[in-house]
């Protein structure tokens, strides 16, 4: 999805090219990886289940784009509604999910740890 320039990149150009290239999938947690760089990689998830408790290998900021969810870090919850951000840092216990419905998320990584197939965010 990324229009890459070597000065800038063209990641997104609005929710709706988000919901076109990742409707979700019923019951489950829909990955897309929209961009891979050096210092960041950006996530699109949408969640119509619970992402269990897990921790980043490197630190994240999450966005909600659409929907509601229960933010959970090291077992506090926090409500986040479209527009609410969060930054946890690498190695923190988290868990995230859907309050009322599917939600569309954002999880930027920064300086992701490249660890091969199977790593988060993969």
């Amino acid at each position: 999805m990324a229009h890459e320039n070597p000065r800038f990149s063209l990641i997104s150009t609005g929710i709706e090219q988000l919901q076109e290239s990742n409707p979700g999938q019923e019951g489950r947690v829909a990955p897309e990886r929209l961009y891979s760089g050096q210092d960041v990689r950006i996530m699109h998830l949408v969640l119509d289940t619970e992402m269990t408790e897990h921790r980043a290998p490197s630190p994240i900021v999450v966005q909600v784009l659409e929907g509601r969810v229960r933010f959970d870090i090291e077992g506090e919850g926090h409500g986040l509604g479209a527009g609410g951000i969060v930054h946890v840092a690498a190695g923190v216990p988290h868990a995230v999910t859907p309050v009322g419905g599917a939600a569309r998320i954002l999880i930027h990584l920064l300086h992701p740890v490249h660890r091969g197939p199977g790593e988060y965010g993969q």
